[in-house]
């Protein structure tokens, strides 16, 4: 649970990095835009930047955070009474003393003061990028949008664009700059109490990773997986999925990120399962590969065998002081002798696993309250409170093979912490498990 005083203290650091940031020394304010209310039959989930900085799950809400003297203002919304007896009660402006004994901001008002306070601000701070809502992360809303300009029958602009306009149409005066570096930066280093979210978000993906192994039999349907998955997410608290479960068996594992989810996973072939739920606006990322019949073949042991070596090589040299590509590199130099004496059943084999070893983003994306989640620590040192996955990747074009494996860790002061380490990375384990529930 993220407490009222480390809201406030997030705030407090946004206000130094205004500070710092703003033109010739010149604080300005920061304007966040709230989600708006749902659009389908489900639970509102607040736009993850204004979650972040004040906790606070109420649709339309705007929060100011004022570099110019440090303080913060909600300006929310008048829920009618109607709605109020329909839904259950939302903090709103109606009740400004329980909004703000619960974000810890300083003053909490109609949402329609907002222009008012806005008016004679000359420097303001907004987000130029897409609110990550439910099952969303800025990739996902990259695409979405660029599919969206390239409809000649649409070509609308996305939520925060419209924003942006009406906040130059409306303060013509003011500059408006973009707080998104800003607030991916303060969200990239995760504090303990963040780390203990995503610790439980962990151990529920590997509790339903091992469910889902547990039910896979010839026969089984992928979405039977992922209905597996799932319920233990929602059995153990979690929200939902913090994305759509990738569940591959087959040919269909060739699809880097396949979603139909609905093919009959057959006898002889493996499983690709990603999977991670959203559990309390933390996500966690997790890929195990296990064959539908509970043995590997030999090749299939040879191929996914090297992988989770080269997956094991990266953990042991993750830890902080070094960049990524350090650490790749020094994977790369233990897994060389490995590639040399594996006597390969095939010479694509052999030169997949090289071609393995010189690929630059088995460190892949940061995790947090987006699956990817925003920042960027490459290039830099890796420091205590990152989250990152670890995720080799085996691509054998000409069979159409695509394996891997994946865990969600943490940079600790001395190393890592994974996330899934309860979770099975040898495959006379894994097999031991397969199969192993009820029918």
């Amino acid at each position: 649970m993220i407490s009222v005083e480390e809201h406030r203290e997030r705030r407090t650091r946004l206000v130094e990095a205004l500070r710092a940031s703003g033109p010739d020394g010149a604080a300005g304010v920061a304007v966040l835009q709230g989600a708006p209310k749902e659009s389908i039959h489900g639970v509102f989930r607040q736009y993850n930047d204004v979650m972040y900085l004040c906790g606070l799950e109420t649709p339309h809400a705007y929060l100011t955070v004022d570099a110019r003297d440090g303080s913060s203002h909600l300006f929310l919304p008048h829920q009618p009474r109607e709605r109020r007896e329909r839904e259950g009660p939302l903090l709103s402006a109606a009740d400004p003393d329980a909004a703000r004994a619960a974000t810890g901001v300083d003053s909490v008002r109609g949402v329609d003061e907002l222009a008012t306070f806005l008016e004679r601000v000359r420097h303001v701070w907004t987000p130029l990028r897409p609110g990550e809502g439910a099952i969303q992360s800025w990739d996902t809303l990259q695409r979405s949008a660029q599919e969206r300009t390239s409809d000649p029958w649409d070509g609308r602009p996305d939520r925060h664009r419209w924003f942006v306009r009406v906040l130059r149409e409306r303060l013509p005066a003011a500059q408006v700059h973009d707080a998104a570096p800003l607030l991916d930066e303060l969200r990239l280093i995760k504090s303990s109490a963040e780390l203990e979210l995503m610790r439980r978000s962990g151990a529920l993906a590997g509790e339903a990773l091992l469910a889902a192994m547990r039910r896979t039999r010839p026969g089984t349907m992928e979405y039977q997986l992922d209905a597996e998955m799932r319920f233990v997410y929602l059995d153990g608290g979690a929200r939902d999925v913090a994305y759509r479960a990738i569940v591959a068996g087959g040919d269909n594992a060739w699809y880097g990120h396949y979603g139909a989810n609905d093919a009959e996973l057959r006898d002889g072939d493996l499983v690709l399962v990603d999977c991670g739920p959203d559990y309390r606006y933390y996500a966690s990322d997790i890929t195990r590969i296990w064959p539908v019949n509970g043995r590997y073949d030999p090749v299939q042991r040879e191929l996914y065998g090297f992988i989770v070596e080269y997956h094991r090589a990266l953990l042991r040299r993750l830890r902080p002081g070094v960049t990524r590509e350090q650490v790749q590199e020094e994977a790369a130099a233990d897994m060389a002798p490995v590639v040399e004496r594996t006597r390969w059943s095939k010479p694509i084999y052999a030169e997949a696993a090289q071609r393995c070893l010189e690929f630059p983003h088995h460190l892949s994306h940061p995790v947090g309250m987006a699956v990817h989640d925003v920042g960027h620590y490459r290039g830099r040192p890796m420091e205590p409170g990152l989250v990152l996955t670890v995720d080799p990747q085996l691509i054998i074009p000409e069979e159409r093979r695509y394996l891997r494996v994946e865990d969600t860790v943490a940079i600790t002061t001395t190393g890592i912490e994974n996330f899934h380490e309860f979770v099975p990375l040898d495959l006379d384990a894994t097999e031991e498990l397969v199969g192993t529930g009820p029918r």
